[in-house]
């Protein structure tokens, strides 16, 4: 696109393909090394964190793959302006009812 529609964005498809690779070595690790990786995550003690960070660590890889596949494909979300507003009471009915008046009834 030209300049004047204002859309000179540049795409990340340098940053998409580094992600993708990276993404995908990660998973052939895992599945090409499953019995190592079995018996290490199983020992125990602190091996018991090992799968949380395993799965911190692909997820976080994946999901910048993701982010930028979206981005290469012009998928966007959207930004809206967030503005507080005034609440307007609106009556239940057509027309606002009358309050009743507070009354005392103090006999003497």
């Amino acid at each position: 696109m030209s300049q004047k529609y204002g859309n000179t964005k540049k795409k990340p498809v340098g940053r998409m393909i580094a992600f993708g690779a990276l993404s995908a070595a990660l998973y052939a690790a895992l599945l090409m090394n499953q019995g190592t990786i079995t018996a290490l995550f199983t020992r125990g003690a602190w091996y018991a964190t090992l799968p949380i960070a395993t799965a911190f660590a692909i997820s976080f890889i994946h999901g910048g793959f993701a982010s930028h596949f979206w981005s290469v494909l012009g998928v966007e979300a959207t930004k809206k302006a967030v503005r507080a507003r005034k609440e307007e009471k609106k009556p239940i009915y057509d027309r606002e009812r009358p309050q009743p008046q507070p009354r005392l009834r103090a006999r003497l």
